[in-house]
């Protein structure tokens, strides 16, 4: 309670420990979008949080170092300043750049650019975490590079707004490049907006309150259940007549009520039409009729047959004579599209093979000859 009166900016023990989670999670999905940047793991570990004078904030130990301004525009508002070594980013820009080593990384515009892209990537993504933890939409500003980074320049920056600032150090780890540590500088006033929207609260008092959880009520005893005994008759008397006991049924369910039957349905008989006379009665109309005369067919004048193995096929060879089932002079069958339509002889027309029709094959008998 004095530390607070003292220091009205400093966060309490339960808005470190939500800021921290909530840290905690947007840092991670930061870790993760400059794992997919640079093709390697990335790990940024729980945070470290406490609120500090302007005046005592020290970084000395990090220095020479690299000044990110992030200012949240939309959702929240507020500034936010990352410091990184300058060794750790020109490592970094080594496994961007594809280079061996990073001595000859120097920052000049084409280095500033990629620096503030990654930056744009990884606070873009971790706004996008604080927004889903949030509930509502949280919109940064392009990261900006600090012309000048030392303690004279970040008393500067934020002593506009106040005379603290909440520290929260991570320490970073680059799979086989760079295990070292950075810091993230905030406003007391953002922190506190951060906490207050994860609390779902519109302000909380700078004292920690005991929260009295009610008791819950006690259970409700259900008296024990004896179990039924089985039932027995009254004795009868030996001149009254024999009657049946009454039944004793529990939790009866409630009687059916049956629906009356319907009125039965007259159901007559469908009356299918017939389709023989309509057939009959309906010609092919002239048109129809020209289409399919023009329908090509293929004539084929069968000779003979014979039936052979597959041995005796196998062993044909030129000069073989075939048998067939037909003696010299007989009639030839004259096949169209593979339906036996008349017979007649072979003879010779402009030393053409033809056929001369001595007999046409009647529907029914070519349906007899199938059979």
């Amino acid at each position: 309670m004095t530390d607070i009166a003292e220091n009205p900016d400093k966060l309490t023990g339960m808005e470190i420990d939500v800021i921290g989670e909530v840290m905690n999670i947007s840092m991670g999905t930061a870790a993760t979008a400059m794992s997919t940047i640079l093709n390697t793991k990335v790990n940024i570990t729980t945070p470290r949080i406490e609120t500090i004078g302007v005046e005592a904030f020290e970084f000395a130990y990090l220095e020479p170092v690299i000044g990110v301004l992030i200012n949240y525009v939309e959702g929240i508002e507020g500034a936010n300043v990352l410091l990184l070594q300058e060794s750790d980013m020109k490592k970094i820009l080594s496994q961007l750049f594809d280079m061996d080593t990073s001595d000859e990384i120097e920052f000049d515009e084409i280095s500033k650019s990629a620096i503030g892209e990654i930056m744009n990537q990884m606070m873009g993504a971790a706004a996008g975490a604080l927004a889903s933890f949030l509930g509502k939409v949280v919109n940064i500003s392009p990261p900006v590079l600090l012309d000048t980074t030392n303690k004279s320049s970040i008393r500067d920056l934020f002593s506009l707004k106040g005379d603290n600032l909440v520290s929260i150090k991570f320490n970073l780890s680059i799979e086989g490049l760079v295990e070292s540590e950075f810091i993230s500088a905030m406003e007391p006033a953002l922190a506190r907006e951060i906490v207050s929207m994860s609390m779902g609260a519109s302000g909380m008092d700078d004292e920690e309150e005991e929260v009295a959880v009610p008791a819950p009520p006690p259970p409700v005893q259900q008296a024990p259940v004896q179990p039924e005994a089985a039932y027995q008759p009254p004795p009868q008397a030996a001149y009254a007549p024999q009657t049946e006991p009454a039944r004793v049924v529990k939790n009866e369910p409630p009687p059916v009520a049956y629906a009356q039957p319907q009125q039965p349905v007259q159901v007559s008989p469908y009356e299918y039409r017939s389709f023989d006379q309509d057939q009959r009665t309906n010609n092919i109309p002239g048109d129809n009729l020209d289409l399919l005369m023009s329908v090509p067919i293929q004539i084929t004048v069968e000779l003979g047959k014979t039936r052979k193995k597959i041995k005796d096929i196998a062993e044909l060879t030129l000069g073989n004579i075939v048998e067939l089932d037909r003696q010299a002079g007989d009639q030839v069958d004259v096949i169209a599209n593979g339906r036996l339509i008349a017979r007649g002889d072979v003879v010779v027309v402009d030393d053409n093979y033809s056929v001369k029709i001595t007999e046409i094959i009647k529907v029914r008998e070519n349906s007899d000859q199938k059979k």
